[in-house]
Order: structure tokens, then C-alpha cells, then sequence
């Protein structure tokens, strides 16, 4: 731009600023004020999805240990097999009859 075209802008930006005046200084107008609280709320509830999103992922997770944790003492208890492989071997020698 141009030297004129510089002071037309100049021009208008200093005829416009008593407008805003409001809004520059504490406490702001209307629409800051507006636009502030509609940005906060925008930001709790994003925050809230989030929150909400990792209690979700942290029951499931929850969920999936606790049924593996049931499946596999479900599947040791039906195979029989002891914690200790040698106390089948001593409950069958008190079977046999020493002569």
C-alpha cells in the first residue's frame, strides 16, 4: 500500500477505536465477556469428554484383566493340576499295601 492509503487506514482505525474502548480495559464488554465464557465452556466440556473417554478405556481394561485373571484360574482348576507336581506322586504311594 501506499503512503495515502496508510493515513485513509490510520484514519479509520482512530475514528473506529472509541467503539472498542470498552472492550480494552477491565472489565471488558458485553461481547468479550461473551465469547470468553462461550471459549471456557467449550473447553470444560472437551475436558470432560476426555475424562470421560479414559474412565471408559479404564473400566474396559479393568473388565479384560479381571476375565483373564477368571479364565485362567477357571482353566487350572478344571485340568486337576496341582501347584506342587510331586503331592499326586505321594497320595498314590499311600495306596500301594507294603507286606
Amino acid at each position: 500500500m501506499n503512503t495515502s492509503q496508510d493515513n485513509k487506514w490510520q484514519a479509520l482505525l482512530a475514528l473506529s477505536a472509541p467503539t472498542f474502548a470498552g472492550e480494552i480495559s477491565p472489565p471488558y464488554g458485553f461481547m468479550t465477556s461473551m465469547l470468553a465464557q462461550l471459549r471456557q465452556e467449550r473447553q470444560d466440556e472437551q475436558q470432560l469428554v476426555r475424562l470421560c473417554w479414559r474412565a471408559i478405556f479404564a473400566s474396559l481394561a479393568a473388565l479384560v484383566v479381571a476375565a483373564g485373571v477368571t479364565v485362567s484360574v477357571h482353566g487350572h482348576f478344571n485340568r486337576g493340576n496341582d501347584f506342587d507336581p510331586g503331592m499326586r506322586g505321594l497320595i498314590q504311594m499311600e495306596n500301594i499295601q507294603a507286606s
